[in-house]
């Protein structure tokens, strides 16, 4: 077996590959520039591949819509090179700046992926009950403000109970005094 790149045989080989393919299995090794290329032609492979289906995608689609597709996947930050793109495949991004840069489109990927637009943190599996529910407390007026402004007033009204128990059972004094 030689250590050399079985595509240009010229380089050493760095990427090595193995498929298995129901009882036939093959190896192939490549150097690091065969490799690339190679993953840029499956890369356009599966472009391919998938245009068609893409095209329907977007005919299906208000001209906003498209737009706001487009104006995402083609948005790249100046400070580290990475597009929005590349956020979406990989899951993260490349600097601090790359948040400023991706604005909206970024985030609506947070607030669909975490609910909200805000990191609250996690609370310890040993939190305090009152830690606990003022976190909850937290979440609900919120959701509270979200329901408001979204006009399910119906919806507002259940997380707003919610709320007041959260709140009588966190301060027993104030609750025994609206009783009397």
């Amino acid at each position: 077996m030689s250590i050399f790149c079985d595509e240009c045989s010229k380089n050493i080989a760095t990427v090595f590959l193995t498929k298995i393919s129901g009882s036939e299995v093959s190896r192939v090794q490549l150097c690091d520039d065969c490799a690339r290329k190679m993953e840029e032609a499956t890369e356009a492979a599966n472009l391919i591949a998938f245009l068609p289906q893409i095209m329907t995608d977007i005919q299906g689609m208000d001209d906003q819509s498209v737009d706001e597709v487009l104006s995402g996947e083609l948005i790249e930050c100046e400070s580290c090179g990475t597009s929005f793109n590349d956020f979406q495949k990989m899951g993260f991004l490349g600097c601090r700046e790359c948040y400023r840069a991706f604005g909206e489109p970024l985030m609506r990927v947070i607030l669909e992926f975490q609910g909200e637009e805000e990191h609250l943190g996690k609370t310890p599996r040993k939190a305090s009950r009152g830690a606990q529910l003022r976190k909850k407390l937290i979440e609900l007026e919120r959701s509270l403000e979200r329901r408001i402004a979204e006009e399910k007033y119906e919806a507002a009204a259940t997380v707003r109970d919610q709320i007041r128990k959260i709140e009588n059972s966190l301060d027993p004094e104030a609750s025994a005094s609206e009783k009397e």
